[in-house]
């Protein structure tokens, strides 16, 4: 069996509400929902929020049910429907999505032997309802407040699928709810974070917890780094300590129980760019010939690829066209959408050997183009959860057929100098000009 039939085969499986255990779990009403016939049954109401209903929902509608007069529901039905359901359905489905990836493509990469997962955090706005605030939070600024929540994202940047994702209000820090994930999160992994979260506090979470971490850190905050800024060593295995300051306070406020004065085992690298400036990066890889300093910086820059995730996330997938306005609905969206973007990425991993063949003879290396194929998920993935077993397979192999075909050069260390915009609120997240809607 092809692993990526293999990985829908689970997600089939585990969408069926086959057991008294399943409703109680993710119906409001178990016992009254889903109960009569109708055209809307759990599966087809729950596949038409996975295929992301981002135009009008009596178009989505007339493409669901293939134009069919007899057949196409009213708006106000599936809404009717979808209020059954709780979101929790959506974040299992979500945790599903990366969990049978890894068991289903024996061949997943890995870096060292050990997964690379980076961390980051993006702002979401949400529709602009007094109760969806109260749910998620609101950003505030000088003339209102506006419904929004903050995204904790923890990226597997080798294979391109989000492990998980944490909501907390703008209110919060982003390294507060790194700091409480460390515990829960896969050991056999190096974490990469960004100098918002360079604090002590990581490196001894890490270090409790038994995960390896490279993180950028800022070069006048810390007297250690300032150390050894001035030096002008390439690199420094050094002890840190857990002292009074904001990282022990922290650790106390979230009962985390830290060790005072606790001392903790650092390498500290001193990384040149090529634009002239030094980055200083802290790591918990002391092995230096296992880990030599010549590795650090493409290690590092491998990061990156949680930035474009959210790029994909806002701009190919629309993330903040949700298609309903009730903090449940808003929910099952965001949800359907992380999972959407495993999906894909799973169908991508399962097509790049196809790439890699069609494409060799050229000059760049070439990627699937996560733009179209989006669209041309969308129109397959309904079909994937609903029909039979041949045909549902059948389907499967169509569309690993067709994606090869839509691809576009990769060209890796780009360096353009990055341009700083202002961001409003009424323009997030503004569409890629090379890229058009496919979704």
């Amino acid at each position: 069996m092809k692993p990526i039939i293999r990985y829908f085969n689970k997600l089939r499986k585990f969408s069926q509400l086959d057991s008294n255990k399943k409703r109680e779990r993710y119906l409001f009403e178990p016992t009254k929902a889903f109960i009569r016939k109708s055209p809307l049954t759990f599966l087809r109401t729950a596949s038409l929020i996975l295929d992301l209903a981002r135009r009008t929902l009596a178009v989505e509608l007339a493409h669901f049910f293939q134009f069919d007069p007899d057949q196409i529901v009213t708006k106000s039905a599936f809404c009717q429907r979808r209020k059954a359901i709780r979101p929790t359905f959506f974040a299992d489905l979500f945790k599903q999505s990366h969990q049978q990836f890894y068991k289903s493509f024996p061949t997943y990469k890995k870096w060292k032997g050990k997964l690379l997962l980076a961390v980051d955090g993006s702002g979401q706005k949400l529709p602009n309802e007094q109760w969806i605030g109260e749910a998620f939070g609101f950003h505030q600024n000088q003339h209102d407040n506006r419904p929004s929540t903050r995204l904790l994202f923890t990226y597997d940047v080798l294979n391109g699928i989000i492990n998980r994702v944490d909501y907390h209000t703008q209110k919060s820090a982003e390294v507060i709810h790194a700091y409480t994930n460390i515990e829960q999160l896969p050991k056999n992994a190096i974490y990469l974070y960004d100098r918002h979260y360079a604090s002590f506090g990581m490196a001894y979470l890490h270090n409790r917890y038994g995960s390896d971490y490279v993180i950028r850190m800022p070069l006048t905050t810390s007297n250690v780094v300032k150390e050894f800024v001035q030096s002008h060593e390439k690199e420094k295995v050094t002890t840190v300590t857990l002292a009074d300051g904001r990282a022990l306070r922290s650790l106390r406020k979230l009962d985390l129980n830290p060790e005072r004065n606790a001392e903790v085992e650092v390498r500290l690298v001193r990384v040149e760019l090529d634009d002239g400036q030094t980055e200083v990066l802290m790591t918990s890889l002391i092995d230096q010939s296992k880990y030599p300093h010549s590795c650090f910086k493409g290690l590092y820059g491998k990061r990156w690829g949680v930035e474009t995730s959210i790029l994909i996330l806002k701009s190919f997938l629309q993330l903040a066209l949700v298609s309903a306005y009730t903090q449940p609905g808003v929910e099952q969206d965001l949800w359907a959408s992380f999972a959407f973007f495993n999906q894909q990425s799973a169908l991508v991993f399962a097509c790049e050997d196809d790439v890699k063949k069609k494409t060799e003879h050229r000059k760049y290396t070439y990627k699937i183009n996560r733009n179209v194929t989006a669209g041309l998920i969308k129109t397959y993935l309904s079909f994937i959860y609903l029909d039979e077993h041949s045909e549902w397979r059948a389907k499967t192999n169509v569309l690993l057929k067709l994606m090869p075909r839509y691809t576009e050069p990769y060209r890796p260390d780009r360096n353009n100098p990055r341009k700083k915009k202002i961001m409003r609120g009424q323009e997030r997240h503004i569409h890629e000009k090379n890229y058009r809607k496919a979704i």
